[in-house]
């Protein structure tokens, strides 16, 4: 690899005033020495918070986690549409034409958080030897923490790439590259494991603060992460009882579908459903508020809008699904995506007030993704039906959208999926949701992509994006060319690609 970002541990990011949110920018002082700088439990947490802000970060090269998270997880879906600017990333994907030249491809942000994990692995042991108040329970805790981080990121580098280099040593200098082969699918994912694993237990369940415990790891982070990586190795009673860790923690709970239901989750964020988001403030913008109302890059496709929530024309308006208009989109605005525009159901907010969260887990996540493991064990749908119940029922769903209640697996798995694209609209969740869903048994249900093509391909484009899905390699995008020519001939780049210029 060329090179991985500078290491943001010698950076300086100013610190706030007053905030909530302040632990996140106790960050090493500008001009510090690697090797002059790992002396004191202050170190090493000043280190873990810059693995944190490093999460929200640009690799100037390629776009920031929080960005990834969701282009990589609604682009090559069917819930998104261009809206005002042109977006070409977003153009080359819808026509099945994903280049490795693309910005989308790079994946700088993802081994840049790696590497600061890495560092910190391999420096704070020895603090243990030069400051007595360090003690081994610290470094488990700090180490537990990147652990988790750098699991996650392997996580998203795998289910967007497949094969990927495993990175475990850190590079502490920029003419330090490294140049590393691809490590298989099943490598990543017992490395993701063994890192989880090993964070659940040594990290804690309560930071006393709660900023801290929805924007730092904690063993229910740990548990949520685990339970979506169980579902992707198809380990369903591992992923259920994953999940039943936090459900029987008591510490979690759907926010009420009342009037402020949309501001406590999504605008203020935090909240006693919240399990795991990246933190915002005004210091530090989100984003999307600029991507999708300033410049106006994406809205929400309107035709799926109508499709997944369906409307009652008999019923009356404030009986619809809370989580439709006015909340995942807003169709008075041109469907703009309204959970990152909005700051009520009927005001939008400011570019300088966009603090909204980007969340990664929340509670009603940890409910589906239960049922998904209980439908795909068997003989316990009326189970995973309870848990869909929870979630409709906080929403007001509308009897349109019951789907008849299945309880055969595929109908489940149908029902489920259609659950979770209303309540994880724009969230970053819906094309891994279909991928997921898809290649199980061998791509049993390679008709999820395909009716997810259907329904966002150009009319001109239709035939040729199909034909290109068919093949399960098209399904993962392509090695960025500069990362293929800097490692070479180590990496390779991922072979559906091979001919593409």
């Amino acid at each position: 690899m060329k090179t991985i970002n500078k290491i943001i541990l010698l950076l300086l990011i100013p610190l706030l005033a007053s905030s909530c949110k302040d632990w996140l920018y106790l960050q090493p002082e500008n001009g510090i020495i690697v090797e002059d700088y790992w002396k004191s439990k202050a170190d090493v947490h000043a280190s873990t918070m810059a693995c944190y802000v490093s999460l929200l970060s640009s690799s100037g090269s390629g776009y920031s986690v929080p960005q990834c998270m969701f282009y990589w997880g609604e682009l090559r879906a069917e819930m998104v549409s261009e809206y005002r600017t042109s977006f070409s990333d977003f153009t080359y994907i819808r026509n099945g034409d994903i280049l490795p030249t693309s910005k989308m491809v790079n994946w700088d942000s993802f081994y840049g958080v790696i590497n600061n994990c890495n560092i910190l692995l391999e420096k704070a042991p020895q603090v243990l030897d030069l400051d007595e108040s360090f003690s081994m329970e610290d470094l488990q805790q700090y180490s537990g923490e990147v652990l988790a981080l750098r699991a996650l990121m392997y996580f998203y580098l795998t289910r967007a790439f497949d094969e990927v280099p495993l990175v475990l040593e850190a590079t502490t200098s920029d003419d330090k590259s490294f140049k590393k082969a691809k490590s298989t699918r099943d490598e990543i994912y017992a490395q993701i494991v063994a890192d989880l694993t090993q964070a659940e237990g040594w990290v804690t369940d309560n930071y006393g603060i709660n900023s801290h415990n929805k924007g730092r790891i904690t063993k229910y982070t740990v548990n949520a992460i685990l339970a979506d990586v169980y579902l992707w190795m198809d380990e369903y009673e591992k992923s259920v009882e994953a999940c039943d860790k936090i459900i029987n923690s008591g510490e979690y709970g759907l926010v009420p579908g009342d009037q402020f239901w949309f501001e406590t989750l999504f605008v203020n964020g935090n909240s006693s459903e919240s399990i795991f988001e990246l933190q915002y403030d005004r210091e530090r913008l989100n984003p999307f508020f600029d991507l999708f109302e300033t410049q106006g890059q994406l809205r929400a496709n309107n035709d799926m809008m109508e499709s997944i929530f369906p409307i009652d024309i008999y019923a009356h308006p404030d009986s619809a699904d809370i989580r439709s208009d006015g909340a995942a989109y807003k169709s008075s605005r041109n469907y703009s995506l309204w959970k990152y525009i909005g700051i009520s159901k009927f005001e939008a907010n400011t570019a300088e007030l966009a603090t909204n969260n980007f969340i990664v887990y929340r509670y009603a996540d940890v409910l589906l993704m239960k049922a998904e493991g209980l439908a795909m064990m068997g003989g316990r749908g009326e189970e995973a039906l309870a848990l869909i119940d929870q979630i409709r029922n906080r929403a007001n769903a509308t009897k349109e959208s019951a789907e008849g209640r299945p309880t055969d697996t595929d109908g489940l798995i149908n029902y489920i999926m259609s659950e979770r694209n209303r309540e994880f609209a724009f969230e970053g969740k819906r094309w891994w949701d279909i991928l997921r869903n898809a290649k199980r048994e061998n791509y049993a249900r390679a008709y999820l992509i395909r009716n997810m093509v259907t329904n966002s391909a150009p009319a001109n484009r239709l035939i040729n994006v199909l034909t290109k899905y068919e093949d399960p390699l098209s399904h993962y995008f392509p090695i960025a060319q500069k990362e293929i020519d800097a490692a070479f001939p180590l990496l390779e780049q991922n072979p559906f690609y091979v001919s593409v210029q």
